[in-house]
């Protein structure tokens, strides 16, 4: 059953062509650091893939990092790995996920768990060590169903967008995540000086590798989008962390940096790869 009328209409037969499945490997590098941090360097790689099976997304991240911390004889390299799986069911109402984060070979974080909503709310479950779980409001979205939702804004105003986003990545979740169309962008800048940028974006050249006949050849708008994510269930008035990501309207990510407050880090991609789409009775 779908959510309400809505849900369906925009995450319904057509989510499955919403998006270019594809696959992608980001370089990541440090960026800026704040006065004080105790971060000086860092590097790594993540994997990503956004795969549509016959009746959901399939997600799945893999990072691999360094990070420097303090500075001369004081020196200490930590490396982390992060993975992340998950399932979307296309009418919104079902999302499935697993974490394992490790930190020098050592679990830091495993778990796994599964969403179900409704018009009305839903609830979310995390089995770690203890089986617990949220409640989730009225009107809260899964990740790609927002992504969805957010190229669509995007598409017919600058405004600011602002929703309840549940992803299960971790257990802090869900998050009031407050999005800002900050322009169009073309080759790797945003355009200056165009009031109505959503209405009239710029145009990119495609950075993906077509491994099917699908056309990958064409222009694709281009717009950067930064969001920052508040914790639902807390009271902070700074966000955990913010995201910017310059999204083309296939989905695909140019550009990210993710900002945790006293570091950045830039992700650059190294090769983008187009998937084969399912066939589905």
């Amino acid at each position: 059953m779908c959510a309400n009328g809505a849900t369906a209409a925009a995450v319904g037969p057509s989510a499955q062509n919403a998006f270019t499945p594809h696959r992608a490997l980001y370089r990541m590098e440090l960026g800026t650091t704040t006065q004080g941090s105790d971060v000086n360097d860092a590097s790594g790689t993540m994997f990503y893939r956004f795969e549509p099976q016959c009746d959901g997304w399939e997600v799945e991240t893999r990072v691999a990092m360094r990070l420097h911390y303090g500075s001369g004889g004081a020196l200490e390299v930590v490396e982390s790995t992060w993975t992340f799986n998950s399932f979307e069911s296309y009418d919104g109402t079902l999302l499935t996920y697993t974490v394992d984060h490790r930190r020098d070979g050592e679990v830091q974080e495993a778990f796994a768990g599964e969403a179900g909503k409704d018009a009305d709310g839903g609830v979310a479950s995390f089995d770690d060590d203890e089986l617990y779980s949220v409640d989730l409001p009225s009107g809260t979205l899964f990740p790609a169903e927002h992504l969805v939702r957010l190229l669509a804004h995007v598409r017919k105003t600058g405004a600011p967008f602002k929703q309840v986003v549940f992803d299960g990545a971790s257990i802090d979740n869900p998050y009031e995540v407050n999005a800002v169309v900050v322009g169009p962008v073309h080759d790797g800048i945003v355009a200056a000086g165009t009031r109505d940028h959503a209405r009239a974006p710029a145009k990119n050249p495609v950075l993906v590798e077509a491994s099917t006949t699908s056309d990958t050849t064409r222009d694709m708008n281009v717009w950067r989008v930064r969001m920052a994510y508040f914790p639902l269930l807390g009271m902070a008035d700074m966000p955990d962390f913010e995201l910017e990501v310059d999204y083309r309207e296939d989905g695909i990510a140019e550009r990210m940096i993710q900002d945790f407050g006293d570091f950045t880090l830039n992700l650059t991609p190294r090769r983008v790869e187009v998937l084969a789409k399912p066939e589905c009775n």
